[in-house]
């Protein structure tokens, strides 16, 4: 990878994972592209139902921050751009009782609405939960 795609993937740590909840959660992402984001979180007994298996509400944070993190993924968006999660879609498929890998992959890119699909997969590929953010970019006005 090179420094600059480091530098802006570090940078994306911090902004979604490196506070407020996102710190709480405890996801790492390991891969940004334009459109695209894998992100890895490991399981942690408090992040469970009480019992050895994830619990729903975690797995819905986690398609969230995966799905945002896809949105603001591209180079090009301008300064002082704010973004919020419109919608969110969430299928749980089956239990996830290790550490969790989203992919979020974005369908399509409009003018301020960004629409992101996002698969919740075991380490051995067993999707676990299936995703769709609707995620809203409100682009800086000129004065």
């Amino acid at each position: 990878m090179s420094t600059g795609k480091q530098d802006r993937l570090d940078m994306m740590q911090e902004r979604m994972l490196g506070k407020g909840f996102g710190a709480v959660l405890g996801a790492k992402i390991e891969v940004l592209e334009d459109g695209f984001c894998r992100m890895v979180l490991p399981w942690r007994e408090d992040l469970s139902r009480g019992d050895d298996m994830i619990h729903g509400g975690v797995i819905s944070a986690l398609i969230d921050k995966a799905g945002t993190a896809a949105a603001w993924s591209y180079e090009d968006i301008p300064e002082g751009t704010l973004g919020a999660t419109l919608g969110m879609n969430v299928s749980f498929l089956a239990a996830a009782k290790w550490d969790m890998i989203a992919e979020a992959t974005t369908v399509r890119r409009g003018g301020s609405i960004i629409v992101i699909d996002v698969d919740v997969k075991s380490p051995d590929g067993v999707i676990v939960a299936k995703g769709l953010v609707t995620y809203k970019q409100s682009r800086p006005k000129n004065k």
